[in-house]
């Protein structure tokens, strides 16, 4: 008999050896496309680009809005709730989130802001509100490096001024 291990030879079943390589082939093809689904086609469960925080925002900005007595109104029914979960914006997640005035990483200008409240005193529920006021505070880093409030804009639109508009159309 012959001990030397280089001169024996394992003979594995051919039907054993076309599972093997429908097994690496396949195992190949998932690596393949975990690289390849994200780049072409964006979130493909289980396949994802792990987009969490990419967008790496400078600012964001809070948001108050309150009726004419001041008192402060439901941000989910004034649409200025915020929605981010650390994806960008409408991405993977699934359900289209509703019209919101707050987009994580936006600063919203005056004009804006003015359009968003003569939106909403045009709504049903709204019909009570003579006037809206929404406040917009910029959260971002000062040059020391915290972060805080960096500006804060005011906008107050009334009820006149969108009867206003609406009939010189």
């Amino acid at each position: 008999m012959n001990d030397n291990p280089s001169s024996m030879t394992c003979h594995v079943p051919a039907h054993c050896r076309r599972r093997m390589t429908i097994g690496l082939v396949l195992a190949g093809l998932f690596l393949v496309l975990n690289v390849a689904l994200p780049v072409c086609v964006g979130d493909f469960y289980p396949f994802t680009s792990a987009p969490m925080f990419r967008d790496a925002p400078q600012q964001y900005c809070n948001y108050k809005i309150v009726n004419e007595r001041g008192e402060p109104m439901d941000p989910k029914a004034t649409l200025c709730q915020r929605i981010y979960d650390g994806n960008p914006v409408g991405y993977g997640v699934g359900l289209e989130p509703p019209p919101v005035i707050e987009e994580f990483g936006c600063v919203r200008t005056e004009e804006e802001l003015t359009a968003h409240l003569k939106k909403l005193l045009q709504r049903p529920e709204h019909a009570g509100c003579q006037a809206l006021t929404i406040t917009q505070e910029v959260i971002g880093s000062h040059a020391d490096g915290s972060v805080d409030v960096v500006q804060v804009d005011e906008v107050t639109v009334s009820r006149d001024a969108v009867s206003a508009a609406g009939s010189s159309q």
